[in-house]
């Protein structure tokens, strides 16, 4: 179990960087799939099963940092089932209002700090 959580969290501190170079260069395709969030049960279901996996995970690897991860890991868990309860009206909803907001500059700005993040996740575990 634990060799799993640990390539699971590997993998999402992966994912993170790998969003913040996709939020730096191609913001406007971020946009479009955070306003895609909660419009079909299969895109739901697609975000929230792996944002609950990946909240077990941090729960479960093993860390000087456990603390931390703990928490992180237990937000994940509890929003997944919250808006996994939520009509998909209102995740979407919340979705395309977000995706609104968040301009392609806003997305630029905040982009080194998903990087950055998923660095320290990754070194955090190993």
């Amino acid at each position: 179990m634990e060799v799993v959580a640990f390539l699971i969290t590997i993998l999402f501190g992966i994912f993170l960087t790998y969003v913040g170079f996709l939020m730096f260069f191609k913001p406007e395709k971020v946009r479009e799939l955070i306003g895609k969030a909660g419009s079909t049960y299969k895109i739901n279901f697609l975000e929230l099963i792996p944002r609950l996996i990946i909240g077990i995970a941090l729960i479960v690897v093993k860390t000087e940092f456990e603390l931390i991860y703990n928490y992180c890991g237990f937000f994940l868990v509890f929003s997944a089932i919250i808006i996994m309860l939520l009509p998909l009206k209102i995740h979407n909803g919340f979705s395309k209002k977000a995706a609104d907001f968040l301009k392609p500059i806003y997305l630029k700005f905040i982009a080194p700090i998903s990087v950055f993040i998923g660095i320290l996740v990754i070194y955090g575990i190993i």
